[in-house]
């Protein structure tokens, strides 16, 4: 195995076509596992109290070597602690570099099983935590060697740390080497995310399914937002489902913003998924508030209901449009600040709006079910 990987057996792979999603916990996690005693997790925590970065070998072996010997050997382990001047019967036998030996440690925890998938934010791979049995994503962020960890991903590790929520992803570790190069997110695992949920499985028709799943996307909305935090990129990719227990959580917060009820404070309108961003965005208005995240729920339940987004097109000019087809043209009366947004124009279309009826598609009247796809 080499230094710089997370452990990986050959044994657990996923079929290639085989794309899920980083969050939420494990049915196979084993039961009681916090309590049992963990010699990888004992021995990281007991490393993560040396404020130095290397100990000399006396105390290496007098602090350090006790709690290695109890670690469960395997060919991996054994080949990872000789780089560190590990010697069965002597101990360590040169200086230990302590914040290598931790972050090697910390990757040997988990075993890799196969890529999930893959984009500008890096890459995330299904793992298994080596003591627990615990299914689990590890997210390897894209870096840029030149200024180090981008703003998007400061911002998840940031936000991630501060939120605590069933609806919300849970940051389980960091993994990150002494240089900074490369830093893997530990998350937890769940099926599939919305989008998959939605092509895949029939029970996302049901009208039951689709409510629990839109009051737990409120919930874990809420809860950001109670926290002063706009999650602002809210899309079927970023919600992911735990199909057994219809569990739901909300990932992917790169794009997240803290906010100050009524302040005025400018924000980007570079946010948000195309069919997913509310009118004030794509209107270029310079401050906006947490409604864009409500805006974007509302489109991802509509989707849930007629299986297509409820607003579509190529460009953000043609998705103003097919708002305002729909839902008819605002002016100054309905929204003051209308004439003064960048990118409004008073020779856009006036567009009366569709009857509600006509725009819900097949959603469903009250106490009626969705219809066959």
């Amino acid at each position: 195995m080499a230094h710089g990987d997370i452990g990986c057996d050959p044994r657990m792979s996923m079929s290639g076509g085989q794309i899920q999603a980083a969050a939420g916990s494990s049915s196979t996690s084993s039961a009681g596992a916090s309590e049992q005693y963990l010699p990888i997790t004992h021995l990281l925590r007991h490393l993560s109290h040396f404020k130095a970065l290397a100990a000399e070998r006396e105390l290496a072996n007098t602090s350090i070597a006790p709690l290695v010997r109890k670690l469960t050997f395997d060919q991996g382990l054994t080949t990872l602690l000789d780089k560190f001047g590990w010697h069965p019967a002597h101990g360590f036998t040169t200086t230990l570099d302590l914040a290598g030996l931790k972050g090697a440690l910390q990757k040997y925890k988990y075993i890799k099983m196969g890529q999930l998938g893959s984009g500008s934010y890096g890459v995330v791979h299904k793992a298994v935590n080596r003591e627990t049995h615990e299914l689990l994503a590890i997210k390897k962020v894209a870096h840029s060697s030149e200024y180090g960890l981008s703003d998007s991903t400061i911002r998840e590790i940031s936000t991630l740390r501060e939120l605590t929520h069933e609806n919300i992803v849970r940051l389980k570790d960091i993994i990150a080497t002494v240089n900074g190069q490369h830093v893997h997110l530990v998350l937890e695992f769940l099926d599939c995310d919305l989008r998959q949920y939605l092509d895949t499985y029939p029970q996302a028709s049901e009208i039951g399914r689709i409510k629990s799943i839109v009051l737990q996307i409120l919930r874990g909305v809420r809860h950001a937002h109670m926290n002063s935090i706009m999650h602002r990129d809210l899309k079927p990719q970023n919600v992911l489902i735990g199909v057994a227990k219809n569990q739901v959580k909300i990932t992917d917060f790169g794009l997240a913003r803290c906010f100050l009820p009524n302040a005025d404070r400018a924000y980007t309108e570079r946010v948000v998924t195309l069919y997913y961003r509310a009118p004030e965005l794509l209107l270029g208005a310079p401050t906006y508030t947490s409604a864009v995240d409500l805006w974007s729920v509302g489109c991802i339940m509509a989707e849930m209901v007629n299986f297509e987004p409820l607003f579509k097109a190529d460009n953000e000019i043609g998705l103003l449009f097919h708002i305002f087809e729909k839902l008819g043209t605002p002016n100054k009366d309905v929204w003051r600040e209308l004439p003064g947004l960048a990118h409004f124009s008073d020779q856009f279309p006036s567009f009366p709006g569709k009857p509600m009826q006509e725009v819900r598609g097949i959603w469903p009247c009250p106490g009626q079910g969705v219809g066959a796809r």
